[in-house]
């Protein structure tokens, strides 16, 4: 070997190793912070103080990870005009993080204005949640450019694990926070916490030395993507089987914020038990990272979306049966007894939570077609975006009936995705998947 091919061959690993690293650490930094506004404990009960609409308290918890997948089949085919990715990404980044600051600026001045405070809530979280959705579409290619897949397993790992860490340090702070007598001060502190970190994650994956792909030289339009989209879901198993496997996370979401409201508001557990929830939940997540990478390695990354997608049946029907036995119907057990019980299911929350991150954050990498990973992974979010008004139909649920109702539900509803993950397969036939060798020919993957 020349002492050229040897020099360019260690200097690309190098590349490959300073990716890696600020990769992880913007998922680090970006899920420390983004616990500051947690969306499925810190939003709801921020919003309970201004608006007695579940529904509309369900929407709002369902508006980051929407805003993250709906965009995305829209602003694929101009995001693919771009050889790199990376300035996309930080383009979307920066009205993120401005959206943030929007809220913490005005959550003090506002806290007697309980509308204008929601107005000013839905404009600057709304701009944080729609623009990851046009960053979305970046940050994936750019993953799926420069990390080798037999380490996306390890990669999404590493992230939640440490990023975990992170946010159960934010956790404690948040629960600290949450019992200041000042609401508004608390909350701008917590909004603004966000936006420093997420920040910080964001510019961090600036760094990363991306790989030029030539632009197709005549993008599919969003209006064919989504003819295409349609002609996967009929024809296409992988795409499919994980699309319904994916959306059980959805599913969960419905519940979750249900989950510590139901505690909060019918057990009189108090604010504080919102930082309990977010630390229980927390922890079930950076613990079970620790097992994803040896199960992939043995049983294949499918097994994670079969143990996530089983795990939110059981975890859902369990919160209806405490529920039900708990004082606010039955009295067979204890409040405090309800109440741990149900910070367990917090927990295994945090487990299935991670699971279908890490298995679904693989998985439509690794079976993407060749040539076509872009429109694939833009139309498997862009389909499941629909899914994610499931909280706003259940806050409907909760008004109209009851939480442990809603968790029965979506106990009953997550079978269907359970069953489409045991039937993934472990990777694609060589074969292209129906339709969509054709949209986007000139670009590798």
């Amino acid at each position: 070997m020349s002492v050229e091919l040897a020099a360019a061959r260690g200097t690309a690993a190098s590349v490959e190793r300073r990716n890696y690293r600020l990769g992880v650490l913007n998922g680090i930094f970006y899920q420390a912070g983004d616990g500051f506004v947690d969306a499925g404990t810190v939003i709801p009960v921020f919003l309970a103080r201004l608006t007695s609409s579940n529904a509309l308290i369900g929407f709002a918890t369902a508006m980051s990870d929407f805003g993250w997948l709906l965009p995305q089949v829209f602003v694929a085919p101009w995001v693919a005009r771009f050889p790199r990715q990376v300035p996309v990404y930080l383009r979307a980044a920066t009205f993120r993080a401005l959206g943030l600051a929007l809220v913490a600026i005005l959550a003090w001045p506002l806290s007697d204005h309980p509308g204008a405070l929601l107005a000013a809530f839905f404009l600057g979280y709304g701009a944080y949640s729609l623009f990851s959705g046009v960053g979305a579409v970046a940050f994936m290619e750019v993953v799926g450019r420069t990390v080798p897949h037999d380490r996306l397993p390890g990669f999404w790992a590493e992230r939640l694990f440490w990023g975990g860490i992170g946010a159960a340090i934010v956790s404690l702070l948040v629960r600290q926070a949450l019992v200041l007598p000042d609401h508004g001060i608390a909350y701008a502190l917590l909004f603004a916490g966000a936006a420093f970190l997420t920040g910080t994650g964001f510019w961090l994956f600036t760094g990363i030395e991306e790989p030029a792909h030539t632009p197709p030289a005549h993008p599919t339009s969003s209006r064919e993507l989504l003819r295409q989209g349609v002609q996967l879901f009929r024809h296409d198993p992988p795409f499919r089987h994980l699309l319904l496997a994916r959306a059980v996370l959805n599913v969960w979401f419905a519940a979750s914020p249900f989950l510590v409201l139901f505690v909060v508001r019918d057990l009189g557990g108090g604010a504080r038990s919102v930082g309990t929830f977010l630390l229980a939940r927390t922890a079930g997540f950076i613990v079970s990272n620790l097992a994803w990478r040896p199960i992939a390695a043995r049983h294949g990354t499918r097994a994670l979306m079969q143990i996530g997608s089983s795990g939110t049946v059981a975890l859902a029907l369990i919160a209806a049966a405490v529920g039900i036995a708990s004082p606010w119907k039955l009295g067979w057990i204890g409040t405090t007894a309800a109440i741990v019980l149900l910070e367990i299911v917090a927990f295994g929350g945090g487990i299935v939570q991670s699971a279908l991150n890490v298995g679904y954050g693989s998985l439509m990498i690794e079976l993407a077609p060749a040539g076509s990973r872009q429109s694939f992974v833009s139309l498997l979010n862009t389909f499941l975006g629909p899914t994610m008004l499931l909280p706003a139909l259940g806050g409907a649920v909760v008004d109209a009936a009851s939480a442990p109702v809603l968790f029965a539900a979506c106990g009953v509803v997550a079978l269907i995705g359970a069953r489409s993950a045991w039937r993934l397969p472990r990777r694609r036939h060589v074969e292209p998947a129906p339709e969509i060798e054709a949209l986007q020919p000139e670009q590798p993957s």
